[in-house]
């Protein structure tokens, strides 16, 4: 079909003999593969008879993609239009990425090849177009972005010239230095920081470089690319570099500094509240320390089995609370780590708790969690009771016992399950929630925590869950 439309536009259009068509019809049934190896349009385009324009004989373009929503064949190419097509039709030399615009309107590169007969005469032209509209859209933007650093440079210039209130505009302080860092400009900031420094005015003189440790305006710009900070005179600044460019050249510098002492100081009051803070965790950590010490002397003073249990409960409690000022007496952020907070409680509580010959075998699994400060002592406690309660009712009754502990988080929920292998209570799971233990676990944990939760037989294994809002604000008044 394709041959019959080239017969018909060549036979009304051009002076094209029949030799010449059947070579264009041949290169027709090529260009499919053309324009999909491309991925560009490919056509073929004939001179019409009066020399002046050319007429469209075939068009392929790639699979999913093309300049043309509808098929141009047949339809005239004007030189006007693609000065390429004409150039090559005129000269027979290749014409490479030539820009143009299509018949639709969009702007395209044209990439054209003479085609010749077996006497070397031009009797068409294979062409592929391309869309450019990105790359125009990238080149207006370098080109404004290249305008208006130009504009910037000027303006900064032209400031440094006629002595303008430029420090009205900026808090900082500015130097506007040219490409042999004498200072053209300083306001009033900079100018009163460059005397104080050096003992004289800093228009028309060198910019300090060996305070930078720098030899010349690139290796300034080099150097302060990024904010650097600098002592002078006992006090901290920020230093940063910007390029001033004209006509495409380096002609200088700004210079833009600002005076962050203050911020340095109240970094320094924050480490010193910090110090202070932590070591009051420190001093609350070794008094109750020392109160659990006092407790276990007069716990040794009994020889009541149930007054020596209620006396080492109190201790743990204790040391749950111990090491959770611990933690917070070696470290600066106000958090605390979920699941060290469970190691550390768990192996004071083996330590304490268990029997040389007993097998206990513990796992504490799940991700780190931070946790605020408000929520890690009622938390201790908590995590003190339901360990004490796997250890005091369950795992001790086990040939091979086994405590696990799981941490998990979800919609902003923090979950702890606590679970061991010991036999099923003697009691039933309701009695047993009526222990002083869990007692003060469900009043910590729906109180303090803003959670709730839950004791349940397992697959031959006891576990208690309590979960909490990783941020609970407490209850309102």
């Amino acid at each position: 079909m394709s041959g019959e439309i080239i017969k018909r536009l060549c036979s009304g259009y051009t002076n094209l003999t029949e030799a010449d068509v059947q070579i264009l019809e041949t290169l027709a049934s090529q260009i499919p593969y053309m324009a999909e190896l491309t991925g560009t349009d490919v056509f073929i385009d004939a001179m019409l008879k009066d020399g002046a324009d050319g007429v469209v004989l075939a068009w392929a373009r790639p699979k999913g993609r093309s300049l043309y929503e509808r098929s141009v064949v047949g339809e005239l190419a004007f030189a006007t239009s693609e000065p390429a097509v004409y150039r090559t039709f005129r000269t027979g030399i290749t014409s490479r990425n030539v820009r143009g615009v299509s018949q639709e309107g969009v702007p395209i590169a044209q990439t054209v090849v003479a085609i010749r007969n077996l006497t070397d005469d031009i009797i068409g032209t294979l062409i592929m177009e391309r869309d450019i509209s990105e790359e125009l859209r990238q080149e207006e933007q370098v080109e404004f972005l290249t305008q208006t650093a130009e504009r910037l440079s000027n303006t900064l210039m032209q400031l440094s010239a006629t002595g303008s209130q430029f420090e009205d505009w900026v808090e900082n302080g500015i130097f506007i230095l040219n490409k042999y860092c004498k200072i053209t400009y300083a306001n009033k900031r900079a100018a009163q920081v460059y005397k104080d420094y050096q003992g004289f005015e800093a228009f028309g003189h060198d910019f300090p470089l060996t305070m930078l440790q720098c030899s010349s305006c690139g290796e300034l710009l080099s150097s302060l690319k990024k904010p650097v900070e600098f002592r002078i005179l006992n006090k901290s600044f920020y230093f940063q570099a910007y390029p001033l460019v004209t006509f495409g050249e380096l002609s200088g510098c700004v210079i833009s500094f600002r005076d962050i002492t203050d911020l340095r100081k109240k970094e320094q009051e924050l480490h010193a509240q910090s110090t202070i803070i932590r070591e009051i965790h420190h001093r609350v950590k070794n008094n109750l320390q020392t109160v659990a010490a006092l407790l276990r002397l007069q716990m040794r003073r009994s020889d009541l089995e149930i007054v020596k249990a209620e006396f080492s409960a109190s201790i743990n409690r204790i040391s749950s609370i111990a090491a959770v000022h611990d933690v917070f007496a070696y470290q600066d952020t106000d958090s605390i780590d979920l699941k060290e907070l469970c190691q550390r409680i768990l192996k004071g509580l083996l330590d304490a708790a268990t029997l040389p010959e007993q097998n206990v075998a513990t796992r504490i699994e799940g991700p780190a969690i931070l946790l605020p400060s408000s929520q890690a002592v009622p938390l201790a406690l908590v995590i003190n009771e339901l360990l004490t309660n796997s250890l005091k009712h369950g795992v001790q009754f086990s040939p091979q016992g086994l405590l696990a502990l799981t941490i998990s988080q979800a919609d902003d929920w923090v979950y702890l399950s606590v679970q061991d292998n010991g036999p099923e209570p003697r009691v039933s799971l309701k009695q047993s929630r009526r222990r002083l233990g869990l007692q003060i676990v469900e009043s910590l944990v729906q109180g303090q925590l803003g959670g709730k939760y839950s004791m349940e037989r397992v697959e031959g294994m006891t576990r208690v869950t309590v979960c909490f809002p990783s941020v609970y604000l407490g209850r309102s008044s």
